[in-house]
């Protein structure tokens, strides 16, 4: 380290896999998958982003994986009601509705959108939150969301090494059944969870970290993209977390997201981003006064910028954009 820099920098090889812009990506996981999921949906990549909602634990993530490999459907019986909505242990509560039925609709569509997708996607991230599990007490399995239950309707304890690798490693053998160009890249959430004190976040990143290392040496075409290290080790600082200083803040997700494209995505793709980047922008500008050939320019220009990228890049999910171009120009026609 240089005498003039005064922090320690988290050393990554260049990825033998590289995302391009029709590689298509499925993120799994922690909120923080969402994070940088949500950067590449933005930038108008084709992902695919926890399509059962936020998962923290290794095990619900490999239920929810082998839910989505199989394209299970959910039935009725196995939903509760609670608070006026039908719920799963399962999935998030963005799928709970007054009608049972409806409920199971909106899980089976978002299964069969992910099956469909992960057929053809040539990334997953897995993003581990944390190694502690809720498992309910009267149906003896471990639950992905709590949905507010009373915290004495489970038991909650850290699962091992052995549990998460076994686990983790039947999922990866049904992934590359179905699809044996999937590359599977791994990480840990650097989201702190503290539920159980420092010491108890620091045994559950530990534990899920040991089970990451097993399953990368077990493997080819997957590795691991040390998003907590660099949280840990970069970016020590709290300035570098948001107000409950637990979760990254925006500055350090875009911190972790560079890393992340310059690890993994070709030249070619981190171009397109920054080309995308404009067009998002250019959404987003709000003029003082839109009835101006200035502003009518800007959006023709703009339109023009995101035909061009379109027409060399297909599969980009651009056309949302050159909707809304034309549709401004022809208001102000």
């Amino acid at each position: 380290m240089a005498t003039d820099d005064f922090r320690t920098s988290v050393t990554i090889k260049k990825a033998d896999a590289s995302i391009s812009v029709n590689s298509g990506v499925l993120f799994m996981g922690s909120c923080f998958a969402e994070n940088i999921g949500n950067i590449m949906a933005a930038n108008r990549f084709p992902v695919l982003i926890n399509p059962h909602g936020v998962l923290y634990n290794p095990f619900s993530i490999a239920t929810s994986l082998k839910q989505i490999l199989a394209n299970t459907p959910i039935n009725e019986n196995e939903l509760f009601f609670l608070n006026d909505l039908w719920h799963s242990f399962m999935h998030h509560g963005r799928f709970s509705q007054p009608e049972a039925a409806e409920t199971g609709r909106l899980i089976n569509e978002a299964t069969n959108r992910a099956h469909q997708f992960i057929q053809k996607c040539r990334f997953i991230v897995i993003t581990l939150g944390t190694a502690m599990v809720y498992e309910h007490k009267e149906i003896g399995r471990i639950v992905a969301n709590c949905h507010k239950f009373p915290s004495q309707t489970f038991n909650r304890y850290r699962l091992n090494i052995d549990e998460i690798t076994t686990e983790l490693k039947e999922s990866i053998i049904s992934l590359r059944w179905l699809n044996p160009k999937i590359n599977i890249i791994l990480s840990v959430s650097p989201i702190r969870h503290l539920k159980d004190g420092a010491n108890g976040n620091q045994l559950s990143k530990s534990t899920l970290l040991l089970a990451v290392d097993r399953l990368t040496a077990l493997f080819e075409n997957v590795s691991y993209f040390p998003a907590y290290e660099i949280m840990m080790d970069e970016l020590r600082d709290y300035r570098f977390y948001d107000a409950g200083m637990t979760h990254p803040s925006d500055t350090a997700i875009k911190y972790i997201w560079k890393r992340f494209s310059e690890t993994y995505l070709t030249n070619d793709a981190r171009s397109f981003a920054l080309e995308a980047e404009k067009i998002a922008k250019a959404r987003h500008h709000r003029p003082s006064n839109v009835n101006t050939p200035a502003y009518r320019d800007f959006l023709f220009k703009a339109l023009e910028a995101t035909n061009s990228l379109s027409q060399r890049y297909p599969e980009a999910l651009l056309e949302n954009d050159k909707e809304w171009f034309q549709t401004q120009l022809n208001l102000l026609s």
